[in-house]
């Protein structure tokens, strides 16, 4: 069987995906996404700028950048974990009012801290990526 819609490749789906997050975080005709839609997509986003290599290499120097500034913040005595990280990202997304470039800038990063983080938010990632991987590859 055939692709649906072509090749696309991980880096035409990252620039893509960028293009649907925009528009729909935007919703001013046809695409509308919510605050949870703009999640979701940064999120799957994020996924294939991980996957698309060094084109969008910035998003995981951008999220490592933070998560270490995060972690050194407590200085050396302090055992401030990736998975901790993670954790405060994911509360701040859900915890905080809705902000959809606030909630998108987060969800792009999430991927490669889930990654850094290991544990269950790895196992998600993973399966994400295979998922993305199913779509675009």
């Amino acid at each position: 069987m055939g692709q649906i819609f072509g090749a696309i490749g991980f880096t035409g789906g990252a620039v893509v995906m960028t293009a649907f997050l925009i528009v729909g975080a935007r919703g001013q005709w046809k695409i509308k996404l919510s605050h949870e839609g703009v999640i979701v997509a940064a999120f799957i986003t994020g996924q294939l700028y991980a996957q698309g290599g060094e084109t969008f290499s910035f998003v995981a120097d951008m999220s490592g950048g933070l998560s270490q500034a995060i972690q050194t913040s407590f200085g050396t005595a302090g055992n401030f974990g990736a998975g901790a990280v993670a954790l405060l990202m994911c509360i701040l997304i859900y915890g905080l009012k809705p902000s959809k470039f606030r909630n998108g800038l987060f969800a792009l990063m999430l991927p490669s801290m889930f990654t850094a983080a290991g544990g269950i938010f790895d196992t998600l990632t993973s399966l994400i990526s295979n998922l993305t991987g199913t779509v675009v590859a």
